[in-house]
């Protein structure tokens, strides 16, 4: 058992190295200015508004099936109850402070649950990515308008909490939407082979492009002094150790995954560090930018081990 519970960690953890890898280079690419503001936010659109609403687009068209997924609304709705759930226990570990409170809640809360999980996903389950993508689609459809609503609240809550559904409904979002009813439609066997080809090959840059842009938003953050041991004790403690630990426990004792690949998929949200838009709302919107960008900083070290530490207990035990 030992020995097997050896081989997942290191397996995951060679998926995690290579990922970190790639963030580090751009990262460092950034830091000598081999790339500047206007790059990363070009090619952060290209990401955004092209290359993952393609490969949104394909995957579902391509993998998703009713039939296959008879209970795929159970996607977003647990992934809006790990949101919830999580922001409960930040609210509790949190209720005394009042300056740094809504901002640490925030960062307890909202994990980074695409452009981390998406490459580690295609490095550890490269033959069933179709289908591990389908499932980090239809979480991100309650995910997201979460993140850009009450997440941009706790972030910028000193400086105005109006919300723009510009900010909410993404072009991921509405690409999710239209793919979905093309299948249930049964329109989707209409769509042309040669075009969904096309958006095919756009859609196979978006996991590189994606960890890259990570890269790059973590080499542009300015981080200017660490947050508190306490603070960042807390925040780690809740994000990457008790949420991930939960749910183990409610994989184990409960039947809402029903494989292998969605337990796999579920302790890796789990644990995922949190969003870097977090930082990009911060800067934008206004909030305590020095405490969400060191703060990430750390996590994101922390996350090299305690996600292949909780997944490979997921392999072996679940």
């Amino acid at each position: 058992m030992y020995s097997l519970l050896a081989a997942s960690f290191l397996a995951s953890l060679g998926a995690m190295i290579k990922v970190a890898l790639v963030i580090g280079a751009s990262a460092f690419l950034v830091r000598k200015r081999v790339f500047n503001d206007s790059h990363i936010r070009a090619l952060t659109a290209v990401v955004v508004n092209l290359a993952l609403p393609c490969l949104i687009f394909e995957s579902i068209l391509n993998n998703f099936n009713p039939s296959t997924y008879p209970h795929w609304w159970k996607y977003p709705l647990i992934g809006a109850g790990l949101t919830f759930g999580t922001l409960i226990l930040a609210r509790l570990a949190f209720w005394r402070d009042h300056e740094r409170g809504f901002t640490l809640r925030a960062m307890s809360t909202f994990q980074n649950a695409g452009y981390l999980i998406l490459p580690i996903g295609e490095v550890l389950f490269p033959k069933q990515f179709g289908k591990f993508s389908v499932i980090l689609f239809l979480m991100l459809l309650s995910y997201m308008p979460l993140l850009w609503s009450v997440g941009k609240f706790f972030i910028s809550h000193s400086r105005g909490t109006q919300i723009k559904l510009s900010q909410v409904f993404t072009v991921p979002f509405y690409s999710s939407l239209v793919a979905m009813l093309l299948v249930f439609t049964h329109l989707s066997v209409h769509v042309s082979e040669i075009f969904l080809s096309s958006v095919e090959m756009v859609g196979k840059s978006c996991v590189p492009l994606a960890t890259v842009v990570l890269g790059f938003t973590m080499g542009s953050l300015h981080v200017r002094g660490l947050p508190s041991f306490c603070d960042t004790f807390r925040v780690i403690g809740i994000k990457l150790l008790v949420v991930p630990a939960l749910m183990i426990l409610v994989l184990k004792y409960t039947s809402f995954s029903s494989t292998p690949l969605e337990s796999a998929f579920w302790i890796l949200e789990a644990s995922s560090p949190p969003a870097t838009a977090l930082a990009l709302q911060a800067i934008h919107y206004g909030g305590d930018e020095k405490l969400v960008c060191g703060m990430l900083v750390i996590s994101y070290l922390v996350a090299l081990f305690t996600i292949p530490f909780f997944y490979s207990i997921v392999e072996v035990f679940i």
